[in-house]
């Protein structure tokens, strides 16, 4: 299917053409992230102390993820800006020269993880009783999460073409396989979590296989042999628009080693495993958001590099609805069902009585937060690099962590509360700034082509 259908088709029908397979690709990457907790807490005898220990990986997943964010979130504008001008070579070039550097990235990962395993885990929380369990699951799943840098780095060239249903095939596979094989390696074979570590390097094996055979046989643009070389001319300005992604994560990953090692201060495993579970369940509800705004960035770029500002402006519109639709929707549910949904992730004890409040805190003003990534992803799909670089470097390193350390100083009768109060309070000053900026980017476009 041509990418010309992204100007010529009608943008409402087209949206949730584009949007729906990312959208379900997401739900079942994020369900499997659930799900896989949920069997990783039920663990015999010591279940939430295995929860608290892969919770201690995740600041590490984020850096593999980071680096799949940096080779994969610039793609799909910059190989849509070239389909959207007639230049199908550029972009066949662009897509082999990501491939040699996405499969040398993952092997550097895996090298430098391998190598610095046990310091890592105890930068960012691991305690005497958690850091054997955080080492062993580390280990044996690094190989797969660096290989979503392979399978994340191709999707975006199937997502440019309009092809959101294989590039939803490539990544859900490997999220369904999790999904079966967590249960059985855990429990049917016994192997605890170590089971659960193998289930992801296996399913992500299997989603860098087909994202390849994809690209070699089913798609308008190519994987060709003699486009397997480095050019730093192409690959330059897809990681231009990759840096805000990668650098937000990373500042998410030094905002959860502070969070970890503030509430292991403060109130020890308990505080470290409850903030799992908070940034657990706003990864979940974040899936429509995630799926809308990245599945129809193509049809903004395309309409941008076809000068159709018409429909860049409908498609934008769209999203912000449905955004706003979806959040108020969750915000109610968390404000009125929070301990079901605590009990159904983790069960009943100790930390689940802790953990309530501190989860409805977390989602007071979660309406806001998702209008600003919708926001933040638009800009990105309209090339302004800069402005979303700035933003992410802003929410995390100059508000958020400092509010981290602040907060509780200020409020110290209530401080690991204070803790958890720290992101709905930056979510509150970044939101705005951000849906102010969009507004007045569209302002100054003109409205007809």
């Amino acid at each position: 299917m041509s990418g010309k259908r992204l100007e010529i088709e009608p943008v409402r029908g087209l949206f949730w053409q584009m949007a729906v397979p990312v959208m379900l690709q997401q739900l079942l990457l994020l369900l499997n992230n659930v799900i896989d907790r949920i069997w990783i807490a039920h663990i015999p005898d010591v279940g939430q102390l295995a929860f608290t220990a892969s919770a201690v990986c995740v600041p590490i997943v984020y850096i593999i993820m980071s680096l799949a964010e940096l080779v994969g979130t610039g793609i799909a504008p910059q190989v849509g800006y070239h389909l959207g001008q007639g230049n199908r070579q550029r972009a066949e070039q662009t897509l082999g020269c990501f491939f040699l550097f996405n499969v040398v990235l993952a092997v550097l990962v895996c090298g430098v993880i391998e190598w610095q395993c046990s310091p890592l885990i105890r930068i960012f929380g691991g305690s005497d009783q958690t850091a054997a369990l955080s080492e062993l699951y580390l280990r044996i799943s690094t190989p797969g999460n660096a290989l979503c840098i392979v399978s994340g780095g191709l999707a975006p060239f199937l997502l440019a073409q309009g092809r959101s249903r294989e590039a939803g095939m490539v990544l859900g596979s490997g999220i369904l396989l999790n999904m079966v094989l967590d249960p059985l390696l855990m429990f049917v074979f016994n192997m605890g979590l170590a089971g659960a570590a193998w289930a992801t390097t296996i399913a992500e094996a299997v989603a860098a296989v087909l994202a390849i055979a994809c690209l070699m046989r089913h798609s308008d643009i190519q994987l060709r042999y003699t486009n397997i070389r480095l050019r730093w001319h192409l690959i330059a300005p897809c990681l231009a628009l990759g840096v805000t992604p990668m650098v937000m994560m990373l500042a998410e990953t030094v905002q959860m080693g502070v969070y970890n090692q503030t509430l292991y201060t403060l109130v020890g495993d308990v505080g470290v495993g409850t903030m799992a579970l908070v940034i657990m369940l706003h990864d979940f509800f974040y899936f429509p958001v995630y799926g809308m705004a990245f599945g129809v960035q193509s049809i903004t770029s395309y309409n941008l590099g076809a000068n159709r500002w018409d429909r860049v402006c409908e498609n934008v519109k769209m999203l912000m609805k449905s955004t706003l639709a979806w959040s108020v929707a969750v915000w109610l549910l968390m404000m009125l069902f929070t301990q079901p949904v605590v009990q159904l992730v983790i069960g009943d004890g100790a930390m689940t009585d802790y953990a309530v409040p501190m989860v409805r805190l977390s989602f007071v003003v979660f309406f806001i937060a998702t209008l600003q990534f919708a926001c933040q992803s638009t800009l990105q799909a309209m090339n302004r690099p800069t402005v979303t670089f700035w933003i992410g470097l802003s929410r995390t390193l100059l508000l958020l962590v400092p509010l981290v350390w602040l907060l509780p100083k200020l409020f110290s009768s209530h401080a690991d509360a204070s803790v958890f109060l720290a992101q709905p309070v930056t979510d509150v000053f970044v939101g705005g700034a951000t849906i102010l900026l969009l507004m007045n980017r569209l302002k100054n476009i003109p409205l007809k082509s």
